[in-house]
């Protein structure tokens, strides 16, 4: 899926950990595990090991990756009561979840299962920032992302409180116009829409999935998008 999409989900997770110790940081560091295997592997694999692997799904994108954080998440909870490596680790997890890197085994599973597995791209880069642009679910996704993180940051910046309500209430009519244009998509068997480029059944259907998610987020904590 593409960054938006990853960065709603991670968003929502994030307002579900930091409601129970009140901390809101926290929203913002599952925000960043939810985009943190993109921000490792992208560069990684279509740069630097381009002419080796060129894969943007490899060591960030395994089980590997999210014990390592699991692990250091718990011994910062145990000695510094801090929940913020965990919070990243929950972001990791929505990002595997949402790329269903279960049906990438050797990747997910590494290194059990042998060495990663190479790619062909060209341009990847190029066309994976087309693809973003172009895609109807991406804009709608970053507006409803844009009004939590503002919410979320009203204690340092209250002036912007406006502004994420004012997001929030386009954002919600416009994800549930997305889910449902979604579920249509999926049970029509459209192959491609401007929903998501390159999308297929499968894609319409996380599409819903992550835009009832982001619905029943900004409704379910919608204290953190009004004033204490």
């Amino acid at each position: 899926m593409f960054i938006a999409c990853h960065l709603l989900l991670g968003l929502v997770l994030g307002l579900a950990v930091a409601r129970r110790p009140g901390d809101r940081r926290l929203i913002g560091f599952s925000a960043l595990g939810a985009v943190l295997p993109d921000l490792i592997d992208k560069p990684v694999g279509h740069i630097l090991l381009a002419e080796s692997l060129n894969s943007g799904r490899i060591f960030a994108h395994g089980l590997l990756f999210l014990a390592l954080l699991l692990v250091a998440g718990a011994v910062l909870e145990r000695r510094r009561r801090s929940f913020a490596i965990l919070a990243v680790a929950a972001g990791v997890l929505s990002h595997q979840v949402i790329d269903a890197m279960w049906a990438i085994p050797v990747t997910w599973y590494f290194p059990l299962l042998g060495p990663y597995q190479p790619y062909e791209f060209t341009d990847y880069f190029g066309n994976a920032v087309l693809a973003e642009v172009s895609s109807l679910s991406e804009w709608i996704f970053l507006i409803a992302s844009a009004a939590i993180a503002l919410a979320a940051c009203r204690g340092d910046r209250p002036d912007l409180l406006p502004v994420a309500r004012t997001l929030a209430r386009v954002a919600v009519p416009l994800l549930l116009l997305l889910a449902v244009a979604s579920l249509y998509a999926w049970a029509a068997g459209i192959p491609e829409s401007i929903l998501m480029a390159g999308g297929g059944p499968e894609d319409y259907l996380l599409l819903a999935a992550v835009g009832a998610a982001g619905i029943a987020g900004m409704v379910r904590y919608r204290d953190f998008l009004s004033p204490e």
